[in-house]
């Protein structure tokens, strides 16, 4: 079989796993919708972020079978994937940020309109959850006005949702 055969089979079973992959994920998040009440406005912006990192892949899996020799596929994704790994969780950066925005959204019980008690530099602070960008976390507080808090650490610190009851 001609090499740009085996390419070509390989580059339709890419993009096979890439439109499934694409389908799941966001039936997986109109899954958490349906499950979590005020979650929807988030909707476009996490679908839009799901897209962007697919993407990615499926253009450096292109370019690794097109480009690169199939002996160094394995060590150029091993490659990539560690650097990938250590940038989502490193300490503070964007990419743990982003990470953060995601696992808030599908794992977190907090919703836009919930009110809730934290500590933020040393200081306990209550408010309402008005958005949650990639970035930050943005809580309207009484006194303070708007707090923006990174995600990652507010997916770190312990917090309280307070009931409406008690308000």
């Amino acid at each position: 079989m001609a090499p740009y055969k085996m390419q070509m089979i390989e580059t339709g079973i890419a993009l096979l796993v890439y439109i499934s992959a694409k389908l799941l994920l966001r039936y997986a998040v109109r899954l958490t919708i349906v499950n979590s009440v005020l979650k929807g406005a988030e909707r476009k912006d996490v679908l839009r972020l799901i897209s962007l990192i697919l993407g990615v892949v499926f253009i450096l899996i292109i370019v690794a079978i097109w480009s690169v020799k199939q002996e160094n596929v394995l060590l150029v994704a091993s490659s990539l994937l560690t650097v990938f790994g250590v940038a989502l969780f490193a300490e503070m950066s964007i990419l743990s940020n982003v990470t953060a925005c995601i696992i808030l959204f599908f794992q977190h019980p907090i919703k836009l309109g919930d009110t809730i008690n934290f500590m933020y530099e040393g200081q306990e602070l209550e408010g309402e959850l008005v958005d949650i960008t990639y970035f930050f976390v943005f809580i309207k507080t009484p006194g303070r006005g708007t707090v923006t808090v990174p995600n990652a650490l507010l997916l770190k610190s312990s917090f309280t949702i307070v009931e409406k009851d008690s308000l």
